[in-house]
């Protein structure tokens, strides 16, 4: 479960992208007469009209009481060069929590991955192109590669939960007004029901709000909390350990050797000790994953060096 929740974020950059002009259209404004559906049209136009966008940030992520937090640092310029760069803090060794870089100086997309401790030594993949490399970064950096890159390149990137939260099903909601720092924005809403995806077919929801900047219109905070009703009063097999890491690297599109499983088994098992410690039989599980962006700057001139590895 745990890199399928960090992936579910991602549906932000879906809102925004080409996603966003397909949602359903709130009913709900605000006092100025904004619908959540204007707001994000006119942040969608924002992102379209910049030349190069930068900034850093947080994902804090809190999962059955433990808190985990990665910082980011994110560099794009048109038309095809970005550089987005993540480190977990607390240096997990488990899957999902991958340090790592997605990049292109315009010739091409790579992405690069590593464990805590192990950067040095990682190979980075040439990806096919640009959605690919921003899709497949999305679990390990929970979200921070593809939310911003993605509203900025118009990148609907198709994965995880993007697709259903792009297909009209889920209208936007305006909720009440804001204030992320000293910044008044404005806060836009969706939620997506997984038991009335077919791909999906699990109880569960995923609500994703954002706070978007009043006199910039750019996204400064994102949150999203997924719900899902589990039942953890019985003890995991072994079996149901190997098929969740199996699961992980699938969605890592890393091959799932006996090697690979064999690792990763000792730190699964742990999660899925915590989660049981923590939770009673039939109660919701929940994952939250706030997303800060700061030191923002728009249409500065960035140099070939800002997008090299």
């Amino acid at each position: 479960m745990w890199l399928t929740v960090m992936c579910a974020g991602a549906g932000v950059a879906a809102l925004l992208a080409g996603g966003a002009a397909r949602m359903a259209r709130s009913q709900t404004a605000g006092g100025d007469g904004m619908t959540a559906q204007g707001i994000a049209e006119k942040s969608r136009a924002a992102y379209a009209a910049l030349s190069s966008y930068s900034d850093s940030g947080t994902v804090a992520s809190e999962m059955a009481g433990q808190k985990q937090t990665l910082t980011f640092h994110t560099r794009l310029q048109r038309p095809n060069r970005y550089r987005i760069d993540w480190t977990h803090e607390t240096g997990l060794k488990i899957p999902g929590c991958e340090n790592g870089l997605a990049w292109s100086d315009g010739s091409g997309d790579y992405l690069l991955t590593a464990v805590a401790g192990e950067e040095k030594n990682a190979k980075s993949d040439k990806m096919q192109n640009m959605r690919t490399a921003l899709a497949r970064a999305t679990g390990p950096s929970w979200s921070a590669a593809s939310t911003i890159a993605g509203a900025f390149f118009g990148q609907d990137l198709g994965e995880v939960f993007i697709a259903p939260a792009a297909s009209g099903r889920y209208p936007l909601e305006r909720g009440k007004d804001a204030r992320v720092g000293d910044l008044d924005c404005y806060v836009v809403s969706s939620v997506i029901d997984f038991s009335k995806i077919p791909e999906t077919g699990k109880p569960g929801t995923a609500s994703t709000t954002l706070w978007i900047g009043k006199g910039d219109f750019l996204i400064h905070q994102t949150r999203t909390k997924y719900v899902e009703k589990v039942d953890t009063s019985a003890p995991r097999t072994d079996q149901e350990v190997d098929e969740a890491i199996k699961k992980s690297l699938e969605l890592q599109h890393k091959p799932a050797t006996p090697e690979a499983i064999a690792a990763m088994r000792p730190q699964m098992k742990e999660i899925m000790k915590e989660v049981q410690r923590t939770l009673k039989s039939g109660f919701e599980a929940g994952v939250v994953t706030t997303q800060t962006h700061e030191n923002m700057a728009v249409n500065e001139k960035l140099s070939p060096a800002d997008f090299a590895r």
